[in-house]
């Protein structure tokens, strides 16, 4: 755990346990102030709140949570003033910054360090002023928050350790912050390196299988029993991975707002046809029902082949987790501007603190009585992404007498819809 930097003989510091010169010190220090991406971003109400609290706590007109840069004191939150920016030689804050150690002030206007700062003799003609030390999770002291008024006055020991307290606050908001920040970049990062890896081999791998496939016909000869065999596994094995690189494209495109859509005129009994067929041979080998009630023939706006792809990704989903003998049902129907399509299975149904979490990618939980598909958890996904690029929505719920229900909502007249009625 890093300490925080100490001042030693004015000119050097122990950072990490080394001995630093100022200038080593500062440029560290600012570094650590830019690591967290905080100068020049907008008001939140997370440092709000403290603003306002130490405000009202302390009595005073005015509260700041200010950051100190190479060249100025940038005002994260302020209560009571306009302020925003100062340069760094005419700020309070910056002698707490250097000194790393809280600073009062009692009366500005007769202390030589800051009687003549334009706050001071100038429009707000400031008098008191408290500041406390904020340190980055690196250990530097990057701001401070501080109090302020008008007229000279002390703060009690009490008051003081009430002001570290709410610092101690402003630096927990700074690493919540950074932490956020920095699981939106890994994960980021993490999405573009499966796209670029997934669009890389899905060439490949498109070749090596269509190759697989005719010297498996027989074409250039027939194979040797064995031989034939294992061609057989490699093609089989070839195609699932083109089919995974093509959904995890799909899900990225989703994820960053890109999936492409070929809107037009379709009707939801031909999408849901389609996607039992798709599933009937899986069915057929789990020994489960597929039955499609769609006697509305009502025509939406979308991209026909994209609504049979969630459909199918439900359907086998829904096979998945039914028992032997079970019954999945898919209905469909127009209601005022929006379509709804609704899956049923008579599964061990998906807990109820999950519901949400199986729209994730790679999420996959163990059910009661569940088949193993080797599937990679991205079909709910997928799903989700290709309803919500149509401007839809699409939930899970228990379903009445056992199993679980999978609902689509659609606007029938396309992605333009208003969806506050969800």
């Amino acid at each position: 755990m890093n300490a925080r930097p100490a001042r030693y003989h004015g000119y050097t510091y122990l950072d990490e346990g080394r001995a630093m010169s100022s200038e080593e010190h500062e440029a560290a220090r600012v570094a650590a102030l830019h690591a967290l991406r905080l100068l020049d971003t907008p008001p939140e109400d997370r440092f709000d709140r403290i603003t306002r609290l130490a405000r009202d706590l302390f009595d005073v007109p005015i509260a700041l949570v200010s950051l100190v840069d190479a060249d100025r004191q940038w005002t994260k939150s302020k209560a009571g003033t306009a302020l925003r920016e100062t340069p760094r030689d005419l700020s309070f804050c910056a002698c707490v910054v250097d000194s790393g150690r809280f600073l009062e002030v009692p009366d500005a206007s007769v202390d030589p360090r800051f009687a003549d700062n334009p706050a001071v003799v100038g429009g707000p003609r400031l008098r008191f002023y408290a500041g406390t030390p904020v340190t980055a999770p690196s250990g530097h002291v990057v701001g401070t928050l501080c109090v302020l008024d008008r007229v000279p006055r002390r703060l009690t020991g009490r008051q003081r350790e009430e002001l570290g307290e709410l610092a101690a606050w402003v630096e927990l908001e700074c690493a919540a912050v950074r932490s956020t920040e920095w699981e939106r970049e890994t994960e980021r990062a993490r999405r573009d390196f499966v796209s670029v890896v997934s669009h890389e081999l899905r060439t490949p791998l498109t070749s090596i299988h269509g190759s697989l496939e005719l010297i498996a016909s027989g074409r250039f000869g027939e194979l040797p029993p064995q031989v034939g065999r294992l061609v057989g596994i490699a093609a089989r094995n070839t195609d699932r991975l083109v089919r995974l690189s093509q959904d995890v494209l799909d899900l990225h495109q989703a994820h960053r707002g890109q999936l492409h859509l070929r809107l037009g005129a379709i009707a939801l009994p031909e999408v849901v046809r389609q996607a039992v067929d798709a599933v009937r041979d899986v069915a057929e080998r789990a020994g489960v029902a597929v039955a499609a009630v769609c006697d509305d023939p009502a025509e939406v706006r979308g991209d026909a082949d994209r609504l049979v792809q969630v459909v199918t990704n439900l359907l086998v989903n829904a096979v998945r987790v039914s028992p032997p003998a079970g019954r999945v049902v898919v209905t469909c129907g127009v209601v005022g501007s929006w379509a709804r399509i609704e899956v049923r299975d008579d599964g061990p149904g998906v807990p109820q603190g999950q519901l949400d979490e199986i729209f994730e990618p790679f999420v996959q939980f163990d059910v009661p009585g569940q088949r193993r598909s080797g599937g990679a958890g991205l079909g709910l996904a997928i799903a989700r992404g290709i309803v919500e690029a149509h401007g839809g929505r699409i939930g899970a719920r228990p379903a009445d007498g056992g199993g679980s229900a999978f609902e689509v909502a659609l606007p029938a007249a396309g992605p333009d819809v208003d969806l506050a009625w969800w």
